[in-house]
């Protein structure tokens, strides 16, 4: 993965390649003549089984407390979301 500068106006004759670039992991700093952005790729989060989550909490050294103000919004998230979960997201 590289960090690679760019002037604005060479990024705005080629923004599609460099996308493909930060898709592949690298960073592109556009760089103005007062200002720069970075372009930077973010993993979408991991999707994890209830089973996987207990294992995770099991093994940490003090063991997280859920208030109830915590438990009524889990719950009301489920009673409006009951439908079943895609399990071909998990791994």
């Amino acid at each position: 993965m590289a960090v690679i500068h760019i002037p604005e106006a060479e990024a705005a004759r080629d923004l599609s390649s460099l996308l493909t670039r930060v898709a592949q992991g690298d960073e592109i700093v556009i760089e103005g003549p007062h200002h720069s952005a970075r372009l930077v790729f973010e993993e979408s989060p991991k999707l994890r089984s209830g089973t996987e989550i207990l294992k995770i909490l099991a093994r940490l050294p003090r063991r997280p407390t859920v208030d109830d103000e915590f438990a009524r919004d889990v719950m009301s998230f489920r009673e409006r979301h009951s439908e079943p979960l895609d399990s071909s997201k998990r791994d």
